[in-house]
């Protein structure tokens, strides 16, 4: 019998409170394999691709940290394959351990319906070749439903290294749906202490209003210079060819050189 497959599409859940389920943990919508489906204004562009990632995998789970992830999850409409993890906007140990036991509970039954085996694998983030860059820089933020592999050949080749992939699915940098949310600016700025960024490249959806406003503060609070990277997210082929994103982005890569060339 094949492995199945579970799709949590939010780093605030650790392949760990899976573990028992045994499934391979999908962090990524791949927008080569999933087809996004036509959505009305206003919706974000990576609920597109959630109906084309459900007959894809055995499970969804989506977390209330993101409105537009509670519109994603009754859209599909499926509370049997599809969990709406309840995220407390406050730190609280006490809820977070009753919507952990939830988890637990519908993986099991979800387990028990497929007869899933008792093995599990824990999810990977995407790696980067940049050993010979001329800087070094984060893509954080939240869903990305571009090809990252592209993403990378595009900094690649004008001698921008990507050390750090902090986007959904890929390196968990903090929880910035947390009230207050200064823990997650610490640890920005412990990363970039520790990786010796260079810059900061702030991904987010068009109607992305979390990220929206983390990256007012993330301006005022780092030492390196950031540059916020908006598209829609909703048709294939998105970020990439984006005129717009390419010479924002473009141009942040020849101040980061330009940077890195000045005299110390």
């Amino acid at each position: 019998m094949g492995r199945k497959r579970l799709a949590v599409l939010s780093n605030a859940i650790p392949d760990a409170w899976l573990a028992s389920c045994g499934a391979d943990i999908v962090r990524r919508i791949d927008p080569a394999r999933h087809t996004p489906v036509p959505l009305r204004a206003g919706v974000c562009g990576h609920l597109a691709y959630l109906p084309a990632l459900l007959q894809d995998v055995d499970g969804i789970v989506l977390t209330t940290s993101c409105d537009q992830m509670r519109r994603g999850a009754e859209g599909l409409n499926d509370p049997r394959r599809v969990f709406l993890f309840d995220m407390p906007s406050s730190p609280c140990p006490e809820l977070l351990s009753i919507e952990k036991a939830r988890l637990e509970r519908w993986a099991e039954a979800l387990r028990a319906c497929l007869e899933y085996p008792t093995t599990s694998n824990a999810g990977q983030g995407p790696t980067f070749n940049g050993k010979d860059a001329v800087a070094t820089i984060a893509i954080l933020g939240g869903h990305f439903c571009g090809d990252i592999a592209r993403v990378d050949r595009f900094f690649g080749q004008r001698g921008i290294g990507i050390r750090l992939w902090g986007c959904e699915g890929g390196e968990n940098v903090g929880d910035i749906c947390q009230r207050p949310n200064d823990t997650f600016h610490t640890r920005l700025a412990q990363l970039i202490r520790e990786r010796a960024l260079d810059g900061l490249v702030v991904v987010r959806t068009t109607w992305c209003d979390l990220w929206r406003a983390a990256f007012a503060r993330i301006q005022e609070t780092v030492s390196v210079p950031v540059t916020e990277w908006v598209f829609d997210g909703s048709c294939e082929g998105q970020p990439f060819p984006d005129a717009r994103s390419v010479a924002r982005l473009e141009a942040f890569c020849e101040l980061l050189t330009a940077r890195k060339q000045e005299p110390r």
